[in-house]
């Protein structure tokens, strides 16, 4: 016995070659037809009747009386495709087909004439595929890759757009930030000037006060120095005294200071500064003509205005510390 198995045994049956024919044609997974010049369906297998929605192959037949016209979605595709089969003898291409129930579907054919002995068309034969399935899913990515194209598309333009717009933004901020900088530049400017106009305001105002003091000094103050060597009642030397004690405390810068800033007023200067002298109560009131109660009260007044009213520190320890 062979080692490839097992023969069979019995003298082996002929198939003729129209039976091998039939045999192929009946069980193909594709259709195939054959079909007359004007349309008139000749043959086709059961696949072919399948594919269109009938039951068998005859009924199919019975029912289609011009393929042409009952299978062709697109009447004038058909036309131009028997001119081509005529002129080259064949030709494949795709089609709307229409079944049974009137659906369309796609297919594909590959169709060939069969000439007689005298050069004519005698019918035409070929076999079908139905290509629906894959033209559907070609369909579907073709509008997906629309669909991604048309995003594409719409995605550039905001995203051109969004450009644009950040070009206009970064526009106006350097246009911002210029105008931002001339103005700096500009207060800079002003704010120089304006320094040298204080500094020249205070370098004006203190000559100033050193040319009152000066003139003091020079002018009025010997003045009151010569009256004091004349023969005055005792009265008349206490009030030449009072207005030397008072002129000085005008001229003096410690008290310009304290009465800018703690806001005394002018009998608050004077007390203060006899405070700062190292007068008592009782020695200014004699003399500035007042109550030794009513010194108190100034003082008290004094130490409120600077801040010192619970401190334990002494005024005149405190109006020394200023000077």
């Amino acid at each position: 016995m062979s080692k490839r198995g097992k023969q069979p045994s019995g003298p082996s049956v002929p198939i003729s070659p129209e039976e091998r024919y039939r045999s192929l044609f009946d069980n193909a997974g594709e259709g195939i037809y054959q079909s007359s010049v004007s349309g008139r369906i000749l043959n086709i297998n059961p696949a072919l009747a399948t594919l269109f929605g009938y039951r068998s192959p005859e009924e199919m037949k019975r029912n289609i009386k011009n393929a042409y016209r009952q299978i062709y979605a697109d009447r004038k595709q058909r036309e131009k495709v028997m001119r081509e089969v005529e002129a080259r003898g064949h030709a494949q291409y795709e089609f709307r087909f229409l079944r049974k129930d009137k659906s369309q579907g796609w297919g594909f054919t590959s169709m060939h004439a069969v000439r007689n002995a005298h050069g004519k068309t005698a019918y035409y034969e070929g076999f079908f595929i139905d290509i629906t399935e894959r033209k559907e899913m070609v369909e579907k990515l073709r509008e997906a890759h629309d669909f991604l194209e048309q995003r594409v598309v719409e995605r550039t333009r905001q995203i051109a757009q969004l450009n644009r717009e950040l070009a206009a933004d970064i526009a106006q901020r350097k246009k911002v930030e210029k105008e931002l900088k001339r103005r700096t530049v500009k207060l800079e400017e002003l704010n120089i000037t304006l320094r040298t106009l204080l500094d020249q305001r205070e370098a004006d105002r203190k000559a100033l006060e050193q040319q009152i003091m000066t003139n003091i000094d020079d002018l009025i103050m010997p003045g009151f120095e010569r009256l004091k060597e004349t023969a005055l009642a005792r009265e008349a030397g206490s009030i030449i005294q009072s207005l030397q004690e008072n002129l000085r405390t005008l001229t003096s810068p410690f008290l310009n200071r304290i009465k800018s800033d703690a806001h005394l007023t002018f009998t608050e200067l004077h007390v203060a500064n006899f405070i700062r002298k190292g007068k008592s109560s009782k020695e200014i009131a004699d003399l500035m003509k007042l109550s030794a109660a009513t010194v108190n009260v100034h003082r008290n007044s004094i130490r409120k205005k600077l801040g010192i009213t619970r401190k334990k520190i002494s005024l005149q320890t405190y109006l020394l510390n200023e000077s």
